[in-house]
Protein backbone atom coordinates (compact mmCIF):
# COMPACT_ATOMS: atom_id res chain seq x y z
CA UNK A 1 0.00 0.00 0.00
CA UNK A 2 1.19 3.54 -0.65
CA UNK A 3 1.10 6.58 1.59
CA UNK A 4 -1.75 8.75 0.30
CA UNK A 5 -0.72 11.84 2.25
CA UNK A 6 2.83 11.69 0.84
CA UNK A 7 1.51 11.43 -2.73
CA UNK A 8 -0.82 14.37 -2.11
CA UNK A 9 2.03 16.45 -0.65
CA UNK A 10 4.30 15.69 -3.61
CA UNK A 11 1.57 16.56 -6.12
CA UNK A 12 0.78 19.85 -4.40
CA UNK A 13 4.46 20.81 -4.14
CA UNK A 14 5.10 19.95 -7.80
CA UNK A 15 2.02 21.88 -8.91
CA UNK A 16 3.00 24.87 -6.78
CA UNK A 17 6.51 25.03 -8.26
CA UNK A 18 5.29 24.56 -11.83
CA UNK A 19 2.62 27.24 -11.42
CA UNK A 20 5.22 29.74 -10.23
CA UNK A 21 7.54 28.94 -13.16
CA UNK A 22 4.65 28.90 -15.63
CA UNK A 23 3.37 32.27 -14.39
CA UNK A 24 6.79 33.85 -14.82
CA UNK A 25 7.21 32.42 -18.33
CA UNK A 26 3.72 33.53 -19.34
CA UNK A 27 4.40 37.08 -18.18
CA UNK A 28 7.60 37.12 -20.25
CA UNK A 29 5.79 35.65 -23.27
CA UNK A 30 2.96 38.20 -23.04
CA UNK A 31 5.39 41.11 -22.65
CA UNK A 32 7.40 39.79 -25.61
CA UNK A 33 4.28 39.71 -27.77
CA UNK A 34 2.82 43.05 -26.65
CA UNK A 35 6.05 45.05 -26.90
CA UNK A 36 7.40 43.16 -29.94
CA UNK A 37 10.61 42.30 -28.13
CA UNK A 38 12.76 39.53 -29.49
CA UNK A 39 14.00 38.22 -26.16
CA UNK A 40 14.69 34.66 -27.23
CA UNK A 41 15.57 33.04 -30.55
CA UNK A 42 12.73 31.21 -32.35
CA UNK A 43 13.97 27.70 -31.48
CA UNK A 44 14.22 28.64 -27.78
CA UNK A 45 10.70 30.10 -27.92
CA UNK A 46 9.42 26.78 -29.28
CA UNK A 47 11.09 24.93 -26.42
CA UNK A 48 9.56 27.43 -23.97
CA UNK A 49 6.09 26.88 -25.47
CA UNK A 50 6.57 23.11 -25.22
CA UNK A 51 7.64 23.48 -21.58
CA UNK A 52 4.62 25.67 -20.77
CA UNK A 53 2.21 23.25 -22.45
CA UNK A 54 3.69 20.21 -20.73
CA UNK A 55 3.68 22.08 -17.40
CA UNK A 56 -0.03 22.70 -17.87
CA UNK A 57 -0.63 19.01 -18.51
CA UNK A 58 1.40 18.02 -15.44
CA UNK A 59 -0.44 20.55 -13.26
CA UNK A 60 -3.77 19.16 -14.49
CA UNK A 61 -2.66 15.58 -13.82
CA UNK A 62 -1.45 16.52 -10.33
CA UNK A 63 -4.77 18.20 -9.63
CA UNK A 64 -6.71 15.10 -10.69
CA UNK A 65 -4.40 12.80 -8.73
CA UNK A 66 -4.74 14.97 -5.63
CA UNK A 67 -8.52 15.02 -6.08
CA UNK A 68 -8.67 11.22 -6.35
CA UNK A 69 -6.47 10.77 -3.26
CA UNK A 70 -8.63 13.18 -1.27
CA UNK A 71 -11.84 11.44 -2.36
CA UNK A 72 -10.30 8.14 -1.31
CA UNK A 73 -9.36 9.57 2.09
CA UNK A 74 -12.85 11.01 2.53
CA UNK A 75 -14.50 7.69 1.73
CA UNK A 76 -12.16 5.84 4.11
CA UNK A 77 -12.91 8.29 6.90
CA UNK A 78 -16.65 8.11 6.27
CA UNK A 79 -16.45 4.34 6.42
CA UNK A 80 -14.65 4.54 9.78
CA UNK A 81 -17.29 6.94 11.08
CA UNK A 82 -20.07 4.64 9.91
CA UNK A 83 -18.41 1.68 11.62
CA UNK A 84 -18.24 3.52 14.92
CA UNK A 85 -22.00 4.19 14.97
CA UNK A 86 -23.86 2.13 17.48
CA UNK A 87 -26.39 -0.35 16.12
CA UNK A 88 -29.21 1.67 17.72
CA UNK A 89 -28.14 4.77 15.79
CA UNK A 90 -28.00 2.81 12.57
CA UNK A 91 -31.59 1.68 13.05
CA UNK A 92 -32.73 5.24 13.75
CA UNK A 93 -31.18 6.46 10.50
CA UNK A 94 -32.95 3.80 8.46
Amino acid sequence: MFNKRKIETICILLSFLLIIILSFLLIIAIADTVFHWDILPKHVEKVMILFMASSGVIIGACFLLSLMVNLSLISSNLEKIADTLKPEEKKKDE
